[in-house]
Parts: structure tokens; C-alpha cells; sequence
């Protein structure tokens, strides 16, 4: 007899079911659990032929974590509008209408990604955000992610440029996270798509989110070739903790309001290099040690192994 009772692998079921319908697929679902459609088809119907007892207790598993994380998912993970990411979100805003490239780069952990983030699910249907890393930052790479994205398959890089930009229509904007890592070639090819559109009469935005490191390339200083984008950057901000305001510290963290000693110590920890996202850390676990007072944030952030 198996370790499941069928009660058991029916209520483990449900909960699949369930979150494909969150996600938009079986298949999709996949993805996160790491158990494939035709597995799931095959339990479901009672002929799954290998270790049944371990695809359950793997969806059972999965499934036990994601109700865990959310149960201890605090509040500073929601969006709050701070200054920097209002004003990230505008600048996309204003990419998004008015077409060409814009630069919001800085610090990191103060914001910038939160604002795309936002823009993204204030606007669905008319941007893409994708995220480069030190191993998909190529031509190749950034079309397949675009590609992902909008639903194409087409294998080769040209054909890959030309279906995401029939795919992509007026009034759209791109936007690429982690832009730091992203080389020249690459750039180019995202600021074509741009081209792409003027030359039709139409507008297409591409927003180049990153850190210092981005703003130092693409200011030309560090590679001339980026003196090329430069000129064709409508707008270009660079945001650092200083900025970071005390109301951004009693939006993000309510439970604090009338507590001084407690904002003022939040504040210091959100303008060093922790910055925002460092400060959200260090009250979320706070919050998990049931001890938000100004003692115990700052015993907190010694256990942290902040500089306080």
C-alpha cells in the first residue's frame, strides 16, 4: 500500500488544478513544481507507472513551502510608491509615450526594479520586462527572452529580431532589468526595435534599468561606442540611497508611525548600502522575531551583520 491514501492524492490534486489555473496552464505549472503535465495526467488517471508515492510527495511538498512563504510574507513585500520608484515608473511612462530609450540606473535596492515591476502590472499589454545576467546578456540570449515573452519560435537571431518586432506594436515599451551587464551589440540590438518603429511613424520605448556600473556605461565614459546611445537617450536618471526620504520609510513600514527612534534608525539603514530592499529585509525578519521596537530592530541588524 502506498503512502498515499486517495482522500490524500485527491486534496494534493485539487491544489494543482488549482494553480494551473492561477498560472494559465498545466504545463506552466511545470515549471514551478518541477512535475510534468503528462506525470500529472498519468496520476490523475491512476497508470502512472513509476514511483507514484514520490511525484506526490513532491507536488506535496512544493505545495506545503508556497503556503509557508506566503503565511510568513510580510507586508513590506507588496508595493509601496516611494519617491525613487514613482519616479522610475514616470520615466518608463514617458518612454512608453513619447518612444526612444531612457536610462534609470543607481544604487542598488532602492527601488528601480519595484517601479518597473509596477509599471508591468499597471500595464500588461503594452510592456516587457526581461532581466539580463552575466549569462544571458547577448543578442541571442535577449531575443529568445523577448521571444518567450510574446509567444515566438522562430530559432535563428535574424528571424528572432524580425517576429518580435512584428510582434510588437505602437506605443509599447521594453524594459530591461539588470542593464549593467548588457554589451554594445546587444544595445544595438534593442535600440533597432526603436528605429524599427520611427521609420514606420510609430513609437517604441526601450527602458535600460541597472546599477552605477550601467550609468557608467552608457554615460560613453567607460566605452565610446556608447556615446551612439547616449544621443539617442531622451531621458536619463541616476538615483542613490541619499535620496531615500523619511515618508518612503512610514509608507514602507506603517506599523512605525509615531515611533521617531524607529524611523530614524530605518531611515539610516535604508541610505547606506543596505538600502531599501536591505531595510525590508532586516524589519521582515524583525517581524518574524516579534520584536519591532527599536531595540530589537537594532539587535536585529547586528545579527544581520549590518553596519549600524
Amino acid at each position: 500500500m502506498g503512502k498515499y491514501s486517495a482522500e490524500q492524492k485527491e486534496a494534493i490534486l485539487k491544489k494543482l488544478f488549482d494553480f494551473a489555473e492561477e498560472v494559465g496552464s498545466m504545463s506552466k505549472t511545470s515549471e514551478f513544481t518541477g512535475v510534468s503535465s503528462s506525470v500529472v495526467s498519468s496520476l490523475r488517471s491512476g497508470k502512472y507507472k513509476g514511483d507514484e508515492d514520490g511525484m506526490y510527495e513532491k507536488l506535496e511538498a512544493y505545495f506545503n513551502a508556497r503556503e509557508t512563504a506566503e503565511f510568513v510574507k510580510s507586508d513590506t513585500e507588496e508595493y509601496v510608491p516611494t519617491a525613487i520608484s514613482e519616479n522610475v515608473y514616470a520615466i518608463i511612462k514617458n518612454c512608453q509615450l513619447k518612444g526612444g530609450l531612457a536610462i534609470a540606473s543607481g544604487d542598488a535596492g532602492v527601488g528601480k526594479t519595484k517601479g518597473a515591476q509596477k509599471f508591468v502590472a499597471d500595464n500588461p499589454n503594452l510592456s516587457i520586462l526581461v532581466t539580463a545576467n552575466p549569462c544571458l546578456k547577448g543578442v541571442r540570449s535577449m531575443l529568445k527572452m523577448l521571444c518567450d515573452k510574446l509567444g515566438i519560435t522562430e530559432k535563428s537571431i535574424d528571424e528572432m529580431w524580425l517576429a518580435v518586432a512584428n510582434k510588437l506594436r505602437d506605443k509599447m515599451v521594453i524594459i530591461i532589468d539588470e542593464a549593467q551587464h548588457l554589451p554594445i551589440k546587444t544595445v544595438e540590438a534593442l535600440r533597432a526595435f526603436s528605429d524599427y518603429f520611427i521609420d514606420k511613424g510609430q513609437t517604441l520605448g526601450i527602458v535600460f534599468v541597472g546599477n552605477n556600473e550601467a550609468a557608467y556605461n552608457f554615460r560613453g565614459s567607460k566605452r565610446a561606442d556608447f556615446a551612439q546611445i547616449i544621443n539617442r537617450t531622451k531621458q536619463s536618471r541616476q538615483y542613490y540611497t541619499s535620496q531615500i526620504t523619511e515618508k518612503d520609510i512610514a509608507k514602507l513600514f506603517p506599523a512605525l508611525a509615531g515611533k521617531p527612534k524607529e524611523i530614524d534608525f530605518m531611515l539610516a539603514i535604508a541610505r547606506s548600502k543596505q538600502a531599501l530592499r536591505g531595510a525590508a529585509n532586516l524589519y521582515s525578519n524583525a517581524c518574524d522575531n516579534e520584536n519591532t521596537t527599536y531595540e530589537g530592530l537594532v539587535a536585529m541588524a547586528k545579527s544581520m551583520e549590518m553596519e549600524i
